[in-house]
């Protein structure tokens, strides 16, 4: 197939990452004390059996080869789809099975939770500068919330920084290097998308599954919310799932309200996947508001996230037999953390989201002509 200029991009992408990848593995096979393997408590479960140098060994040839391939394809202009779709599968099957665990679960949450206040705080302002009667319904309200918070919290948000900082400083290690393999599955991700796109064989499992793709939708809106309740319980006397520390300290209290955030904020984007602001930006969105949704920006995280989970499920489960926790325990650990669920069914909605924008932009299923309207 020959390279357009987005896949061109994506190849870039793909190069630099390959090369972060293989120096990374590089580091932790000649200083072993130094990969963040050494110092996870639950490691994955291929890791436990193998050890950590095997698997480093297999990220540095994986990197290596993903590496020769973009560079290859970005070279000669053209490239077979195999060469490109299995390229992806290494990119993403072995940091996936190397690292997928309950730790870049986790520190892919925190992430996440970081970006939360920026966006209630853009939204709101954005709101406020365009959006009519939400500017006074929902973008003033909010702001000044967040300005009282602020002010009355600051205290708080102090000893909360005070605590986070160090702690982010000594995990600095496993929360890039998590950062640099979510971010190479997510360029993949995105190359392996446009070399399937126009197959036959896409083109039938796409059809199949955008028959399903609003059952598939809800299912996977449901993933986060267990874990967001849970979280919510630490503002109320009844805390679960380590919320003990959060009666005492409130700077607990206001971490797990961000973390809880994080997981309605995935609900509400999973959403989109079968609501018209999925499809066209709302109006009140700066730049691209009433512009239609590029299918890559919704496609390529949310293949992300779905790989994300389905390599974490199993070490969820595990961490939950094998700590010596109790089965109802271990059970509670897998219902608060359904990436068993969760991971299939969003890998499945958003391939069906995909499927129909292709349908709709192919003329056989045309985007309501209200979309827009309702998107404002």
């Amino acid at each position: 197939m020959d390279i357009s200029p987005p896949l061109n991009r994506l190849l870039l992408a793909a190069i630099l990452a390959g090369t972060l990848g293989a120096l990374t593995a590089l580091i932790w096979l000649l200083a072993p004390g130094t990969s963040p393997l050494a110092t996870m408590a639950t490691p994955p479960p291929l890791v436990a059996l193998l050890g950590a140098g095997p698997m480093h060994g297999a990220q540095l040839l994986a990197a290596l080869l993903c590496l020769a391939a973009a560079a290859a394809a970005r070279a000669r202009g053209t490239a077979p789809r195999g060469l490109l779709l299995g390229g992806a599968a290494l990119a993403i099957v072995v940091p996936g099975l190397a690292f997928g665990s309950m730790a870049t679960l986790s520190h892919t949450g925190y992430m996440v939770a970081f970006t939360v206040p920026v966006l209630v705080v853009a939204s709101a302002a954005a709101l406020i500068r365009r959006g009519g009667t939400a500017r006074w319904a929902v973008g003033v309200p909010v702001l000044a919330a967040i300005v009282v918070g602020l002010v009355a919290g600051r205290t708080v948000l102090g000893h909360l920084a005070a605590v986070l900082l160090p702690a982010l400083a000594r995990e600095l290690v496993p929360l890039a290097s998590t950062a640099l393999f979510v971010g190479t599955g997510a360029i993949w991700t995105g190359i392996g998308l446009l070399a399937l796109a126009g197959t036959p064989a896409a083109g039938r499992i796409g059809e199949a599954l955008r028959r399903r793709r609003r059952l598939w939708t809800i299912v996977a809106a449901c993933g986060p919310l267990p874990y967001a309740l849970a979280r919510l319980t630490w503002l109320t006397p009844w805390p679960l799932f380590g919320g003990e520390m959060a009666t005492a300290d409130p700077a607990t209290r206001v971490w797990g309200l961000a973390l809880s955030g994080g997981c309605w904020l995935g609900t509400l984007l999973t959403i989109g996947l079968i609501r018209p602001w999925g499809e066209v930006f709302p109006r009140w969105f700066p730049a691209v508001g009433g512009r239609p949704v590029p299918v890559a920006l919704a496609a390529i995280p949310g293949f992300t996230v779905a790989a994300l989970l389905c390599f974490a499920a199993v070490p969820v489960v595990l961490s939950g037999v094998g700590t010596g926790i109790g089965p109802m325990r271990g059970l509670a650990l897998a219902l608060v953390f359904p990436c068993w669920i969760w991971g299939p069914s969003l890998a499945l909605a958003v391939a069906g989201y995909v499927a129909h924008r292709r349908a709709a932009s192919a003329g056989s299923r045309p985007v309501p002509a209200a979309s827009a309207r309702m998107a404002g």
